[in-house]
């Protein structure tokens, strides 16, 4: 820590007297972001006016103006209907009021690499994925199974990394806030032998908020020792994003290595939710309370042209691990530690043709997973943490794989319409269970009057198989049910979009009809010996999603409001259209002023609507309505280009300190973390 803070101090002092301003090669006007082209949605390069479904772009401006602490914070602040939800021990984001115990619903991917494990489908949006090596994000609203099979259930996140070419510089960022929260950025650039060289690396760690909780049944289940919580902890073994991405004109190589560890803020096991003093219990490994996971990924691609075809390969292997400690019983400090590894292979290869009209993709995918080893490990009153004699293996060791086809047209009726069709078929053979199969079809249709205004109409179908964790997990609380069934998602979709005032202003729409159907829940109520996850029913649902963007100038104005509402529902968190833990309305108002040449500043006013929280007590059948009441937060970011390479930010969030809850698969709804200040200085080489 104090070596941070002086780099801090001395950096300053060097070239607090500099004063001048490069053009950023991120920065984009309206103009360039209407003619960005993507890649997520057919596979093959587009513009957003063809892209087939509601799509969010994010780009490095947008990241570094509203001074961003996660994926997650950007994903509640720029994509309408996507809310933060609690965990006991992960961060999680709910789409369109679909959510479960981990982020298990969308699809997060780094150039087109799968970052979702496989036995758990976790991919969690926290400081394990770094904000700085991002060009911009591109985000699919609603099903994508057509194009990437499995795990695209709600939404597809697609990182593009920036170009070292780019770059051509090295950049290290320092950043300091308080419960001594540290973070250490670095990024490198470069052309080499042309060779277009991207490196990264991101340390991050925070000890959160200890707050006082007030003594309430809603927060005392049991009879406990403890009157606090830790919100927002990032401890012991500090979280990481550490990569590089090499390629030239027909092959690319992308490492990762990555990790995090969030601390639970209230027991985590048996009924969950009851509070508990951290330092009571001894790490293991360097881990304490809270959920810990480790990831490798690696991909080689490969293209080659074949007279009019485009053939394009990936190879690909990640490793993932989970490491947890799970606070079982406060009150006889009995906790418990479950772990297990997978390792995954995997293959993709696909044939694109682009003619005058039409654009047509037919690929293969092979993706087998394999699970190591597993353990968990147990203490009773503060006794030496070991396994129980006798018990089976918290997970077995086991194969399963998926084999697809998936094929893609795009075809320009006439000038003013556009068609895009889609479908893949996966077969997944699965561990003693029967094998299932699947097949996930899309249809669009895009009209493109003119540069003024495009209108598109989808419909989609997507699965998710019921992961391995929650089949056949053995650990109590978490108990798994080896027969779950996959679950559907299907959704139809209208999104009218006008581009007006010379392109200085976008206004987009989109309306939404969401049937989804065996959606996996961890159910609250049920014994403690489970099984504890079930195939809850279904919800239908529709819903309303605004983005406008105003650029002039200097002042950039930005507004994203998402509303929402259940038709109906069959064992679903869900009372008179309102979803559980999820508030029918938000809105977020981003405003960036340029202040002089070398500075800007941005404000986020946060609209959080009010939500039905059940609470779930002890010994008590059915669970206690609960309200959470509305929030407005204000986060506000601030910086100032000293020199062309020397950069200072000022991050204040929650400016107003305002105290609030956010429930999800958690027993009662969780209190938010109040406000925090946050330094950080960049120097470029």
């Amino acid at each position: 820590m104090n070596f941070i803070r002086g780099c801090l101090l001395g950096l300053t002092f060097i070239f607090i007297n500099a004063a001048s301003a490069d053009e950023d090669i991120f920065s984009l006007s309206l103009e360039e972001l209407v003619e960005i082209e993507v890649t997520s949605a057919s596979l093959f390069k587009e513009s957003l006016a063809d892209v087939p479904v509601p799509i969010t772009v994010i780009t490095a401006q947008m990241i570094d103006e509203t001074g961003a602490r996660n994926l997650k914070d950007l994903l509640t602040t720029f994509v309408p209907n996507f809310t933060s939800v609690e965990d006991q021990n992960e961060q999680n984001v709910a789409a369109r009021g679909v959510f479960t115990s981990s982020q298990q619903k969308m699809l997060i991917m780094i150039e087109g690499h799968r970052l979702n494990s496989r036995s758990y489908s976790m991919a969690a949006p926290d400081y394990g994925i770094s904000l700085d090596k991002i060009k911009h994000i591109e985000i699919l609203r609603g099903p994508a199974s057509s194009l990437y099979g499995n795990v695209a259930l709600t939404a597809t996140i697609n990182i593009i990394l920036k170009k070292g070419s780019e770059l051509d510089s090295t950049q290290v960022t320092l950043g300091l806030a308080k419960n001594n929260t540290q973070q250490v950025n670095f990024l490198h650039g470069q052309t080499i032998a042309d060779l277009d060289v991207l490196a990264w690396g991101q340390y991050f760690k925070s000890e959160g908020d200890t707050i006082n909780i007030p003594n309430s049944p809603i927060y005392l289940s049991k009879t406990s020792q403890s009157d606090s919580a830790i919100i927002g902890g990032y401890d012991d073994l500090p979280s990481y994003d550490i990569g590089a991405k090499i390629k030239d004109d027909n092959w690319s190589l992308y490492a990762n290595w990555r990790r995090g560890h969030y601390i639970e803020p209230f027991s985590g096991g048996g009924k969950t939710g009851e509070p508990y003093d951290y330092d009571d219990y001894a790490k293991l490994n360097g881990i304490g309370p809270g959920l810990g996971w480790q990831s490798q990924h690696y991909n080689f691609s490969f293209d080659k042209q074949l007279n009019n075809w485009l053939w394009h390969q990936e190879i690909y292997l990640d490793e993932n691990e989970i490491n947890s400690l799970v606070i079982v019983n406060p009150e006889t400090k009995t906790y418990s530690a479950p772990s297990w590894r997978e390792r995954s292979v995997g293959l993709i290869s696909s044939i694109n043709k682009q003619t005058q009209n039409a654009n047509y993709l037919i690929g293969f995918q092979y993706d087998a997973m394999k699970i190591k080893d597993s353990e968990l490990l147990t203490s009773f009153e503060g006794s030496d943490l070991l396994p129980i004699e006798g018990r089976a293996d918290l997970l077995p060791k086991a194969k399963e794989s998926i084999a697809s086809i998936f094929v893609q047209m795009k075809y320009r009726l006439n000038d003013l319409w556009l068609a895009n069709i889609g479908a893949r078929y996966d077969y997944k053979s699965r561990y003693e269970t029967e094998n299932i199969e699947d097949f996930s079809p899309r249809l669009s249709l895009v009209y493109n009057k003119s540069e003024q205004f495009n209108l598109k109409l989808s419909y989609a179908s997507s699965f998710v198989d019921a992961t391995f964790w929650n089949r056949f997990s053995t650990l109590p609380s978490f108990q798994g049910s080896e027969n779950l069934k996959p679950e559907r998602l299907e959704s139809i979709q209208l999104t009218p979009t006008f581009t007006l005032l010379d392109q200085n202003l976008i206004l987009s729409t989109n309306i939404y009809y969401n049937e989804l159907s065996d959606f996996i829940f961890r159910d609250n109520n049920a014994d403690i010996l489970g099984p504890n996850y079930i195939n809850a029913g279904e919800l239908k649902s529709w819903g309303l999603e605004f983005e406008g963007q105003y650029q002039h100038k200097d002042v950039s104005l930005k507004a994203v409001i998402g509303y929402q509402k259940a038709i109906s529902s069959e064992n679903y968190g869900e009372t008179d259209g309102d979803v559980h833990n999820v508030p029918s309305l938000t809105a977020n108002f981003i405003s960036t002023i340029a202040v002089s040449p070398q500075s800007d500043f941005n404000l986020i006013i946060r609209y959080i609507g009010s939500q039905m929280s059940p609470i779930f007590m002890e010994g008590e059948a059915n669970a206690k309505d609960y309200s959470v009441d509305p929030a407005l937060v204000l986060n506000a970011n601030y910086q100032h280009q000293i020199t062309s390479d020397f950069n200072i930010e000022f991050n204040l969030h929650n400016v107003l300190d305002h105290q609030y809850e956010q429930g999800g698969t958690t027993v009662h709804p969780y209190p938010q973390q109040g406000r925090s200040a946050k330094v950080s200085l960049s120097y470029k080489f």
